[in-house]
């Protein structure tokens, strides 16, 4: 029996300590969740128990902060005079009983403890920090400042607090003073570029010019000027143009440090390749053709010669109707570029762009697939550009009307590549070839695996697809609409719009009332975006919204719209609204993110950002 005993007593004594050490967790967590809710009476009651077992300076804070709110100024008092006892060389509950001071409208006691405070700061860095992060704490942002300014004449060894003042000018609101803390913390350390950059897209709205950014803009320039030999400046402005859009000017800076050091061109390389994808075709001709004319013969050159011609197509392939004159001169130039270069790895995606000119914009479809064969053919090419090459020699022969040798050039890439993204993009166009030929069912098997692909774009196509065919056969298993369509959308991705609008017109004149109208709507989209004609493609959008709003295809209705507005009729209000719809009615959608940061940006969002405690690592 005293066996039995004295293992119960033995368990009871193990079991003790885990139930004195969970305790103390569960009042944490009790005191955090009534301060959060700003339930103070309770959350002091647990701190106070939590202070006497445990007394850390973050429950000692917890607890003042619930005296405060509370306006319990007789307990905060009691509470930071214990705290001094305990340590009477912390300068940060100084601070603090200044700051009750303050509270209660005593500002000359307030002001002598803050001034206690700032002289107990010794002349190190460590000590500096804690007198400012105390002041900035309880919002003496004026003093933290002091307290820096005074700590950097007393360190001798040339340490400097350059990042945390800006910081502290601009949470007072002080862009001058803040614009010339951060450039002179950049003649300190230029390594600290990165949080420069990082805080003044924190404070200021880059993104337009206003008279923040012209302040910054103008003394930038003052500071070239005086220290030409200091490129930190030069590559700030550069960096504040792009920012802007205004990459003409971050051209002319470009150019000029590149004369200046001899760079050899590699930074109007990149930010030709800025521009280009911002459309700005203009400046990326005067980054190429800066580059080319410097006449190296090197790596730069050689894309500098591509990209011209690469900057050519976009231009023009980006225009409603290009000239076919234009468009032959730039089939001659990319040949030319081609010709001098050679055949490599560097001028393929040249050779590949050349071939989508003549199969798309001047019906050369035989010399466009013998463009492609002859790349698909070249020694040495690596097998993910081969795979590529022959998936747009199988768009070609779609093009064509030759669906099932598309087909097969398509198969052929998708069994090379079975577990990663390009055999994926290949299932998903035989899918559709399926589909234009009217094979319904096979195409739905090969949709099925696609829908977790590892691509969220291909798995969402893959999704829709899908639907569109399960919605549209029907109960009675009349497959004439759906095959109505599935022509009239191959007929459109041939780029035969007119003969793509008659056969929707016949559908719904057909079928009037079937399910499939929204999908007619949403190609009607597709065909009048691909002519440029963006107000109607925004028209028929809002038809979809209008007519079906129920239906799957709202969520793509919605993005497209604001993209629209956003990209193309310049109505960023409009925009707005219809990424705030997404957000709202389509919470599962797949475009969240993107309507999420599209929004944000339209409506200016900027955390406001308080003065961090000290500088991140540069």
């Amino acid at each position: 029996m005293n066996r039995w005993i004295a293992m119960l007593l033995l368990a009871f004594a193990l079991m003790a300590p885990v139930g004195l050490v969970a305790q103390p967790a569960t009042d944490d967590q009790l005191a955090a969740q009534y301060f959060q809710q700003g339930e103070l009476e309770k959350a002091a009651m647990y701190y106070e128990r939590l202070f006497r077992d445990r007394p850390s300076d973050h429950y000692y804070q917890q607890l003042l902060r619930c005296y405060m709110g509370l306006n319990d100024i007789e307990a905060a008092d009691k509470l930071i005079k214990a705290q001094q006892r305990r340590n009477k060389e912390e300068p940060s509950y100084v601070v603090d009983m200044g700051h009750l001071f303050r509270t209660i409208g005593q500002n000359d006691k307030a002001d002598k403890e803050f001034e206690k405070a700032l002289k107990m700061m010794r002349p190190d860095q460590g000590s500096i920090r804690r007198v400012a992060n105390a002041l900035i704490r309880v919002n003496e942002n004026a003093l933290a400042l002091e307290a820096y300014q005074r700590g950097q004449k007393m360190l001798k060894d040339g340490q400097h607090f350059h990042y945390e003042i800006a910081n502290l000018y601009a949470a007072m609101g002080d862009v001058p003073r803040m614009v010339n803390a951060y450039l002179d913390l950049l003649a300190v350390n230029e390594a600290y570029i990165q949080s420069v950059q990082n805080s003044l897209t924190r404070y200021m709205d880059l993104g337009r010019a206003d008279d923040r950014s012209e302040l910054l803009r103008t003394e930038l320039l003052r500071r070239i000027q005086r220290e030409p030999d200091r490129t930190i400046y030069a590559e700030l402005l550069i960096w504040m143009y792009i920012q802007q859009k205004d990459l003409n000017s971050a051209f002319v800076q470009c150019r000029a440090l590149d004369r200046r050091n001899d760079e050899g061109g590699g930074r109007l390389m990149e930010l030709a390749k800025i521009a280009l994808a911002n459309g700005d075709h203009t400046t990326a001709f005067k980054c190429y053709e800066y580059v080319q004319n410097l006449g190296r013969n090197d790596g730069n050159y050689v894309l500098a010669r591509i990209g011209l011609v690469q900057t050519r197509y976009a231009q023009l392939t980006a225009l409603p109707e290009a000239a076919e004159a234009d468009l032959r001169d730039l089939d001659r130039r990319a040949s030319d570029v081609i010709q001098e270069l050679g055949l490599n790895r560097h001028t393929v995606d040249l050779l590949s762009q050349r071939a989508q000119l003549k199969a798309y914009h001047l019906n050369e479809h035989a010399d466009a697939m013998a463009l492609l064969e002859e790349g698909i053919g070249l020694p040495g090419i690596d097998h993910s550009t081969r795979d590529r090459l022959k998936l747009e020699l199988g768009d070609v022969h779609l093009l064509r009307g030759e669906i099932w040798e598309a087909s097969l050039l398509y198969s052929q890439v998708d069994l090379d590549n079975k577990y990663d993204v390009l055999g994926h993009e290949a299932r998903l166009r035989n899918a559709k070839v399926s589909f234009y030929a009217g094979d319904f069912l096979w195409a739905q098997a090969q949709l099925k695996v696609l829908k977790s692909s590892t691509s969220k774009l291909i798995a969402n196509d893959a999704m829709e697809l899908s639907l569109r065919i399960t919605d549209n056969l029907g109960l009675d298993s009349n497959t004439t609409p759906l095959t109505l369509f599935a022509e009239a959308e191959l007929l459109r991705v041939q780029h035969r719009y007119d003969e793509a609008l008659h056969m929707l017109d016949s559908l719904s004149a057909l079928f009037p009332m079937h399910g499939i109208g929204d999908d007619v709507l949403y190609e009607r989209h597709r065909i009048a975006y691909a002519r440029h004609r963006y107000t109607e493609a925004a028209g028929y959008l809002e038809k979809i919204l209008e007519l079906y709003p129920m239906d799957i295809l709202v969520d793509n209705a919605l993005m497209e719209l604001g993209i629209l507005y956003e990209e193309r009729l310049n109505d960023t209000e409009k925009a707005a609204e219809y990424y705030q719809r997404l957000l709202f009615e389509q919470t599962g959608s797949i475009f969240v993110p993107e309507a999420r940061e599209r929004y944000r940006r339209l409506r200016g969002d900027h955390l406001p950002g308080s003065a961090p405690a000290g500088p991140p690592h540069p």
